[in-house]
């Protein structure tokens, strides 16, 4: 909160000068010959004052509203929080991180039929991580070990039916987050990303077509039944699946 104004102050209240409050400060001991001005918290650079600067202390700045700071603290540089231009916002803003966006129409919700994208999500995925992802989904080994042998020598069609074996025992609903949350807990983002990019655009190919893709299971089947239709070689198998989830 002060400077020296002699060579060897003894007195702080004789031998020292006060900083101005509101513009100097000195938060350490020092043997300077004049305070430190105060920082300002530029509204250019997307900041706002947190705590006022005292005698004794700096201005602390923060991020204003609707901003987000790119760096280290103390920030002295914020960025304006993105729009998403879906209207969907899968989190929001915060004073360290930005707006995560979502796509309006495409984000897949729990009840969305896979069973006629099965041939392209293990498209994306190794033979290894599709059994990895089944067998971490309590797949038992023998029938794991059995659709191997049955196709032994057609890795593709290993790949569908270990899928398949998966999807039927567990169902239809919440399967797509399921697939998506684990293949990212398992270290297989880039195959999560790809699929999910996938599905996405083959939601939003039905939409413009005119058809509803949302949480109620009986517009999904419709919608899905639309991309079956050009689904390359997979038609026929993903009818006899769709029946035998509908029986259980």
């Amino acid at each position: 909160g002060f400077c020296p104004k002699v060579f060897c102050p003894t007195d702080v209240s004789k031998d020292c000068v006060p900083c101005k409050n509101g513009k100097e400060y000195i938060d350490h001991v020092n043997d300077l010959d004049k305070c430190l001005r105060c920082y300002s918290c530029d509204s250019i650079f997307g900041l706002e004052v947190a705590k006022n600067c005292t005698p004794a202390q700096n201005t602390e700045c923060t991020c204003a509203k609707d901003h987000f700071c790119n760096s280290s603290v103390p920030c002295r540089h914020c960025d304006p929080c993105t729009i998403c231009k879906s209207g969907v916002i899968e989190k929001q803003c915060t004073s360290t991180s930005d707006t995560v966006c979502g796509t309006r129409g495409t984000v897949l919700k729990s009840n969305v039929d896979l069973s006629s994208h099965v041939a392209g999500i293990v498209e994306e995925m190794t033979l290894q991580e599709v059994k990895t992802f089944v067998r971490n989904h309590k797949v038992p080994e023998p029938v794991i070990d059995q659709t191997v042998r049955d196709y032994f020598s057609d890795t593709s069609e290993q790949k569908i039916k270990l899928f398949q074996v998966w999807y039927q025992r567990h169902g239809i609903k919440g399967a797509y987050g399921t697939l998506i949350s684990s293949l990212r807990d398992f270290k297989m983002c880039t195959a999560a990303d790809k699929i999910e990019e996938k599905l996405k655009a083959a939601v939003s190919s039905c939409q413009e077509g005119g058809q509803s893709y949302n949480d109620d299971t009986e517009q999904s089947k419709t919608c899905t039944q639309e991309c079956r239709n050009s689904s390359n070689g997979t038609a026929e198998l993903s009818k006899t699946y769709s029946g035998s989830l509908e029986e259980t």
